[in-house]
């Protein structure tokens, strides 16, 4: 039996305006430091800066065993690069918030490869992936990205179900530690503004509130959490 997911509905009140939360001030890496960092001094900046107690906080950022991450390289032929071994060392298991909803984490990042192939072939797409492209994230079973190369810190390729600017995989970040940065800064934000927000709608009355927070059981059913 796995943990319930807490979810939400939306219930609006007539006439009651949304209030667009404000966003609360979020960690970010300085553009002359990043600049000067190998691979794996990013990777550990952009851990730091996961931690900020609304994304993640110390106690939920999961690493791997040398076991699992073993799991993760056996399960694809591509090498580990050394900024995405260190990824798996430090958060191969999660981190709080961050990239919820997806499958970024190890026991998740098993099989991503055979799905990401699978995903291709159903929308004829030409497009091959090759021995050294590592499929790392796939969201939702609609896309995914992958790194490309053998290099320390390669680059991020990403394909998207649909997407009618292009007719299979393209480049999307020039390396993995800048994908990881990307992500990091857009969910840091969104969590900074959102989660307060949560907090402050769950402690208000049912009657007053513009949303229901509910319990997704490892069954599949639902029961109100509040």
């Amino acid at each position: 039996m796995g943990d319930p997911v807490f979810s939400h509905r939306w219930r609006r009140r007539p006439g009651a305006q949304t209030p667009v939360p404000e966003a609360a001030p979020t960690l970010r890496v300085d553009e002359d430091a990043w600049a000067a960092m190998d691979p794996e001094a990013r990777v550990e900046a952009v851990v730091a800066m996961l931690s900020d107690g609304t994304t993640a906080s110390p106690t939920s950022l999961r690493g791997l065993s040398d076991q699992a991450i073993q799991e993760v390289t056996l399960d694809q032929d591509a090498p580990l690069g050394a900024a995405y071994r260190l990824f798996l060392e430090l958060i191969g298991g999660g981190a709080g918030r961050f990239l919820q909803g997806s499958d970024a984490f190890h026991p998740d990042v098993i099989g991503l490869r055979e799905a990401a192939v699978e995903l291709l072939t159903e929308n004829d797409v030409s497009f091959s992936l090759s021995h050294s492209d590592r499929v790392i994230f796939m969201h939702q079973g609609y896309c995914f990205d992958f790194l490309r190369g053998t290099e320390p810190d390669p680059e991020v390729w990403s394909y998207t179900e649909g997407d009618p600017s292009s007719a299979g995989p393209s480049r999307t970040a020039s390396s993995f530690t800048e994908w990881l940065r990307a992500h990091a800064e857009e969910q840091t934000e969104a969590w900074a503004r959102l989660v307060p927000w949560y907090e402050a709608e769950k402690r208000k009355k049912p009657r007053d509130r513009r949303i229901y927070f509910t319990k997704r059981l490892p069954d599949g059913t639902h029961v109100d959490e509040l």
